[in-house]
């Protein structure tokens, strides 16, 4: 019976082999050109590896066009990394970005470059006199750094953050010659001088993206001035900042900003004629004013797409009438209202409708994300949270309002109850030529699922049968004479 079972492993094994070697060489025989199309679309680690499994293939690895090469392509096999393996898979990442760079072909064309690495010094240097040797000898179309600190934000003291903002410094005035080059730069937590982020934006001439992450400056300096003649992407998120001089970025087309500290807006818009795409996430304090749209962005009136977030917590929009905000959201396209509190009414998002007439596609998200959320009532009152409730909102658009471009409207933690239900009546009653209304269910996420069971959470009642389905169809459309049930879809 043990030599049956030991026969027939042996057979499986040998089928999988077997199999293994048939992918193989069905792959390793396509056209070059092919090959390396599919290589590129890999980390560069994986597509050496790729290249090492034939001799027919092992030429490849020298002529591949983008170099990928990031810390999280050599994450031990556990999944768990500790800090001995991320002082190893760092070095992995120096090694292989200078060992691929320093012996590369000049006549082999370098399309593009991004290289993610951990804040530490040597291998730091080793990166950067690599990619600087590169950028000397290639046309470069794209470059980047995704600088990160080995420590996870919630285990950084201060002085983490200082001494690692120090330390990138160091690095930055080592190498200006590959910062030089740069096209795209992401930073994240760390703490740098006054002139710190001026500087590194001055030297990258090339830049197009910069992202800063938790990026702060000193406790005394309050203010960031902005100035890049081709940026073209900016995404800050908790830096600390009471304003950010947007002063002059002639190329900025999309803005991304996340969480302030000041109690007004946190932002100041001077030359930025091509700005059309701005995202804004923030949770509403008891001490910050609620914006309002048309003082705060009078000055870029080109916005095709709006993201405003409000992490499950009070609304920090502040709804205005058509006359006051039409001119500042008069070609606005796409409008995306996320994390919106549950419990509170929607229907004051229908002052986006009311002064956006070329919007051509609105979707809302209500839902309250417990594990992000304090739910302590105390610490929410001594850190200043806001309570959550209904904005107050009166339509001052005439009796039979009609919008004539918005097209489709998607709902993410839809209920069947009077909030949502009326809502998407007013929509379709609005909407001359709305097609397609997508409702979904409330998101659940696994980190959900182990919540204090002190949180009550009430059940979802999003149909689950076609009967119920066709029944809520029914009654959302009902007396309305131009609506289709048929545009109504419940999303799985």
């Amino acid at each position: 019976m043990k030599n049956k079972k030991g026969s027939r492993r042996n057979r499986n094994k040998s089928a999988a082999h077997n199999g293994h070697s048939l992918v193989v060489d069905r792959f390793t025989k396509l056209p070059d050109d092919l090959l390396l199309n599919i290589l590129d679309r890999l980390n560069t680690p994986d597509a050496v590896r790729t290249c090492l499994l034939s001799k027919r293939t092992l030429h490849l690895r020298h002529l591949l066009s983008n170099l990928h090469v990031w810390f999280t392509s050599f994450v031990p096999d556990c999944g768990y990394i500790t800090f001995k393996d991320t002082i190893q898979m760092n070095a992995a990442v120096a090694g292989a970005t200078d060992n691929i760079l320093t012996f590369r072909s000049q006549e082999i064309p370098l399309r593009q470059l991004s290289i993610g690495f951990y804040l530490k010094y040597y291998d730091c240097l080793t990166i950067g006199k690599a990619v600087a040797r590169a950028m000397a000898t290639h046309n470069l179309h794209s470059a980047e750094f995704l600088i990160m600190p080995e420590k996870k934000p919630q285990y950084c003291t201060i002085e983490d953050r200082r001494c690692k903002g120090k330390l990138l410094m160091t690095f930055f005035y080592a190498c200006t010659d590959a910062f030089a080059g740069l096209t795209r730069l992401y930073l994240h937590n760390l703490e740098l001088a006054e002139n710190d982020i001026p500087n590194i934006i001055a030297t990258c001439k090339r830049l197009e993206y910069l992202g800063l992450s938790m990026c702060e400056t000193e406790e005394s300096v309050l203010q960031l001035q902005v100035e890049h003649p081709r940026l073209v992407e900016l995404d800050i998120c908790s830096a600390g900042l009471e304003l950010v001089e947007l002063s002059s970025l002639p190329n900025l087309k999309r803005l991304v900003f996340s969480v302030w500290v000041c109690p007004q807006e946190p932002l100041s818009f001077g030359n930025i004629p091509l700005l059309s795409s701005l995202s804004l996430t923030n949770v509403s304090m008891g001490w910050q004013k609620v914006i309002r749209l048309s003082q705060f962005l009078p000055s870029v009136p080109y916005i095709r797409d709006l993201h405003l977030s409000f992490l499950s917590e009070k609304i920090w929009v502040q709804p205005e009438c058509p006359k006051l905000l039409s001119p500042v959201l008069q070609n606005l396209q796409f409008l995306n209202l996320e994390k919106l509190p549950e419990g509170c009414d929607i229907a004051w998002t229908r002052f986006f409708l009311e002064a956006a007439p070329n919007l051509k596609e609105v979707c809302i998200t209500v839902w309250d994300h417990w594990c992000d959320m304090e739910t302590d009532m105390v610490e929410r009152e001594e850190r200043g949270y806001c309570d959550k409730r209904n904005v107050e909102w009166e339509s001052s658009a005439p009796d039979g309002f009609r919008h004539h471009n918005l097209t489709k409207l998607t709902i993410y933690g839809f209920q069947p109850n009077e909030n949502f239900m009326g809502y998407i009546r007013h929509v379709i009653e609005a909407a001359v030529k709305l097609e397609e209304i997508s409702l979904y269910d409330r998101e659940v996420l696994e980190c959900c699922e182990d919540l204090d069971p002190k949180v009550e959470v009430a059940p979802s009642r999003y149909p689950q049968t076609i009967e119920e389905q066709e029944l809520l169809r029914e009654q959302i459309t009902e007396g309305l004479v131009m609506a289709s049930p048929h545009i109504i879809h419940f999303r799985s």
